[in-house]
């Protein structure tokens, strides 16, 4: 079988790029592919360092029939760059398959692409063969066809790539004088007219829905898997035309898909299952969308509603999905019965899953298991770590106890990676700690089981201690253990803490959509807290307000952080 060129285009994400190749390599056919690789120019100056990192990796590739590259010095943008690159390789292939710097591939992408080229090169009829489907909630044909064409991951002929019109007014134009606009939007489900009004008005530089278009005013056909060969990794910010969505995640097939002979028109089915698909996500974002506004709102006015609110009021405001609490109890021990804890495998899966998204570029930033959009900064904490490291001469040296797999390591390397000595030590319990030197750690992120064993190692001169003193069944002999290091600054974060005179004790419920589990927790007494730290010659330098959480109303207390500094060192 004549195996087909691999058509890649790059521009300043290496992470994603390096991901793409290497599951590229996983398919067998990939030493009988000749691989293009299309590196677009950098936009600014602050774009070359990226642009240069993707460049010098994509010049050590190996494991293909043959690489060329071809490197602009220019920024053309994703749309001219594709453009013109797939009329440049069709010049001297008869097709090809097109993939850019974000699609992982199964390792059956190749063979499923090459077989659909080859049975169909004669069929004018189909214009396009299509790695991706989206992840519908019914079961589809093992293939099957829809009108137009697609964009994640594709593959077509010179006799098809000719048929494409690049002019966005020609075909909006033409689609409504035929009456076709709500047809190609699948039945309003989801509004490729605008994107395409989009382009005409300069607001995007969409090539895909002038493909689309093209091919759907032609009655063409794609191909498409019954499961999808690629998932595309860019949803998470970092791409041209991309924002965080993990609406279109799917899990890449891993079995062979063969083409089979099936009849060449659209599939009812098909189309019925995407429309469906388009228009269940249609109503999460919405639903989406309203849901991050109630969470500003609850953010932006949390400080008045503590004070101006009354109590039953701001229980109802801040009733989401997150914790609950029962209790109190008397006493730890009676509290732990009812609870199953912290130490569940099924608990260290799901948070490794997560840490490794992070680590990989996947994600941006990770607490509990949960990705998040965006990173929300302890800007206190961080001020703290920064405030460290310039009293040493830009050495930070962290000792991270009940760190998990490095969530704060992670939220805030962005800002510490200009360091000029960096050491993160994440202090937790033994599985973790196995997981974590297997999977995550690196040159600057290590992990121990003790303290002490820490402190031999990496001489910390920060602890910090984020969400983590009221899980402990005695904070403070851990409390005293940090103190004795002599530790320069210690950084306590999001801790409950109240006013009484004694700590408080109760069982902490976790969501099931995070993972079921339920925990004593305490409600630690302020007082006691700062007495117990002060004790051994610190000083509070300031406390500060978790903003990111809501206000325990049925706790009487709140999310707390702290600062101290030991005063000799001062």
């Amino acid at each position: 079988m004549i195996s087909t060129p691999v058509v890649l285009f790059v521009y300043n994400r290496v992470v994603h790029t390096r991901r793409t190749v290497e599951s590229l390599l996983g398919n067998a056919s990939s030493s009988n592919s000749d691989l293009i690789i299309f590196s677009d120019g950098p936009k600014s100056c602050d774009n070359s360092d990226d642009v240069q990192e993707v460049r010098d990796y994509i010049s050590t590739i190996q494991g293909f029939k043959s690489v060329k590259i071809h490197s602009s010095e220019i920024n053309k943008g994703l749309a001219e760059s594709i453009i013109y690159g797939v009329t440049d390789v069709l010049t001297d292939y008869d097709s090809v398959i097109v993939l850019e710097d974000d699609m992982v591939v199964s390792p059956h992408f190749l063979s499923y692409m090459n077989d659909g080229l080859q049975k169909y090169q004669h069929e004018d009829r189909v214009i396009s063969i299509h790695g991706y489907v989206y992840p519908t909630k019914e079961d589809l044909p093992q293939t099957f066809f829809l009108r137009g064409a697609d964009c994640w991951g594709w593959a077509t002929w010179r006799r098809g790539w000719d048929l494409f019109n690049p002019n966005g007014k020609v075909l909006y134009e033409e689609l409504k004088r035929k009456k076709l606009l709500r047809v190609f939007n699948f039945n309003g489900a989801y509004q490729y007219s605008k994107l395409l009004l989009d382009q005409i008005n300069g607001k995007n530089e969409s090539w895909a829905v002038r493909w689309y278009a093209s091919a759907f005013l032609l009655n063409k056909l794609t191909l498409y898997p019954g499961s999808s060969l690629v998932h595309n990794i860019g949803n998470d910010s970092s791409g041209t035309h991309c924002l965080t969505n993990n609406h279109f995640d799917t899990q890449l097939s891993t079995t062979p898909l063969g083409v089979e002979n099936i009849v060449i028109k659209e599939s009812i089915e098909g189309k019925k299952a995407i429309e469906c698909y388009f228009r269940t996500q249609h109503y999460l974002f919405f639903r989406s969308l309203f849901s991050r506004m109630i969470k500003f709102c609850l953010n932006y006015f949390s400080s008045f509603a503590k004070h101006w609110l009354p109590p039953v009021i701001q229980q109802k405001l801040t009733r989401r999905k997150m914790n609950s609490f029962d209790g109190p109890f008397s006493s730890w021990e009676e509290a732990e019965k009812g609870s199953a804890g912290y130490n569940s495998d099924l608990i260290l899966e799901k948070v490794l899953k997560a840490t490794l998204s992070v680590k990989n570029g996947e994600a941006v930033y990770e607490r509990d298991s949960v990705l998040f959009d965006d990173t929300h900064y302890s800007w206190p904490v961080l001020s703290g770590l920064m405030w460290t490291a310039a009293r040493f001469d830009g050495r930070l040296s962290v000792l991270d106890f009940g760190g998990s797999l490095g969530s704060s390591y992670f939220q805030n390397r962005n800002f510490l990676s200009s360091l000029n000595d960096l050491q993160w030590s994440v202090i937790e319990q033994d599985h973790y700690v196995v997981a974590g030197q297997k999977f995550i750690q690196d040159d600057s992120l290590s992990f121990y089981s003790t303290i002490k064993e820490c402190v031999t190692a990496r001489k910390p001169n920060v602890v910090i201690l984020s969400s983590v003193l009221q899980y402990l069944k005695d904070p403070y002999s851990i409390l005293e253990e940090v103190c004795q290091i002599n530790v320069d600054v210690i950084l306590i974060d999001m801790t409950i803490v109240s006013n009484n005179y004694v700590d408080d004790v109760y069982i902490q419920n976790v969501p099931q959509s995070i993972y079921k589990a339920s925990y004593p927790v305490r409600s630690l007494s302020r007082k006691e807290l700062i007495k117990s730290i002060e004790n051994f010659d610190y000083r509070m330098i300031t406390d500060f307000d978790t903003l990111d959480f809501p206000q325990l109303v049925k706790l009487d207390s709140d999310f707390k952080g702290f600062i101290f500094s030991k005063t000799n060192n001062e």
